[in-house]
């Protein structure tokens, strides 16, 4: 009896394996962390010996599985159990995460009332690798081309001390990346500018900061690049339905009746007459534009998609209220999303660039558009990631 009890179990499982890596990909989850599912990997020897391959196939594997979003609610609600509880208000549970580059790191999320925060653990080596990838960016850029660093830190970092002080400072991190750029580069000081500001900066379920928190990093660009801020009151301020964020997803199980975010926005687009081109590059030299129309903002999302649309390779926004403006290019993550609405009214020109999915030269780039500026903007987690800083590197190629 015990032992076909047994064999009946091992075929459930063998059964239910199958049907997770053989059913259908759940694209909802990839989709709803503003990522591509990650592509199987080149198999060759080289990336065999190196690594390469079985980090690939590790990626490709965890984002081409059935019933992924669950599997990951089922894994956090474990993991939390081993977590603990500040002030019997919050709790840490145990995740992971990816900015779409195909590494995933181990993370930690803090749930404090409504809000879902990642937990900074700062990697010296990677952190050492991103300010390379800035000073050999700099050192490739024509005389006369201004650059910039901006590295945002996350909501966690200005709560009370007893939950930020629970990871890693990102201050730290930030101050001691700064510290490596050398005389070529401008930092900017936008942590002083949040830690001081008020408001709705941060979104409660998802990663990204608001809209007005994105206007704290825009002033303190603009004092660093030696021009001036527009007004926030300039602009018609409007309000999309509520959202729940990237972040929600992950912790949706550990949560009871969480206030969803509402996304506000500053209509630019309303007095401010744009073109708006995106472009992608690949490696055999051809190039495809599209977005054709596109605005600032796509009413079709009610998520931080919302602007642009989300990520893309290349994103050109001319100001053809400002033709004599000068041209930036912005090496970015998603954070900048909300960032460049308002540099657009300082500007001539606003490129975007990608380095996740952006396959072209930044040198042309910058010979093409003739460009004054280059400013790489970032959200501190970024510096973690070895991968995305190896991207980096390579737009000093």
């Amino acid at each position: 009896m015990r032992k076909y009890i047994v064999t009946v179990l091992f075929v459930l499982l063998l059964a239910g394996a199958a049907a997770v890596c053989f059913g259908p990909a759940d694209t909802e989850s990839i989709t709803a962390e503003n990522r591509e599912a990650a592509a199987m990997p080149e198999l060759s020897l080289d990336t065999v010996v190196s690594g390469e391959f079985a980090g690939g196939f590790d990626s490709y594997v965890n984002d081409n599985i059935g019933l992924r979003g669950r599997l990951m609610e089922l894994s956090g609600a474990v993991k939390s159990c081993f977590g603990f509880t500040p002030r019997l208000v919050g709790k840490v549970i145990s995740t992971t995460s990816d900015i779409g580059t195909g590494e995933t790191l181990d993370s930690s999320l803090m749930l404090i009332d409504s809000k879902i925060m990642e937990m900074f653990s700062d990697k010296p080596e990677a952190e050492n690798s991103y300010a390379e990838a800035l000073v050999n960016i700099a050192e490739t850029l024509p005389d006369g081309v201004e650059m910039y660093s901006m590295l945002v830190p996350t909501q966690l970092e200005f709560e009370d001390p007893l939950y930020s002080n629970a990871q890693d400072s990102q201050k730290s991190c930030i101050d001691a990346i700064n510290e490596r750029l050398g005389s070529k580069i401008t930092p900017v000081d936008v942590y002083s500018a949040l830690a001081e500001a008020d408001g709705y900066l941060y979104f409660k379920t998802d990663h990204h900061w608001t809209m007005d928190g994105a206007y704290c990093g825009y002033e303190a660009f603009m004092n660093s690049a030696g021009g001036e801020a527009v007004s926030k009151d300039g602009f018609e301020r409007k309000e999309k339905n509520d959202f729940y964020g990237t972040l929600y997803l992950k912790a949706r199980s550990q949560l009871n009746d969480p206030e969803p975010d509402t996304l506000v926005y500053y209509d630019v687009e309303e007095k401010t007459d744009l073109e708006i081109v995106m472009r992608a590059e690949y490696e055999d030299g051809s190039a495809l534009e599209y977005g054709e129309g596109s605005g600032v903002f796509n009413d079709e999302k009610d998520d931080y998609l919302f602007f642009f649309g989300g990520d893309q390779p290349l994103i050109e926004i001319t100001n053809n209220d400002i033709p004599d403006g000068k041209t930036i290019i912005v090496i970015k993550d998603s954070y900048a999303n909300a960032l460049v609405p308002w540099l657009v009214n300082s500007y001539g020109r606003v490129v975007m660039i990608d380095p996740r999915s952006f396959e072209g030269s930044l040198k042309e780039e910058i010979e093409r558009y003739e460009a004054d500026e280059v400013a790489v903007v970032n959200y501190v987690f970024t510096t973690t990631f070895t991968d995305y800083c190896a991207l980096l590197n390579g737009l000093a190629e």
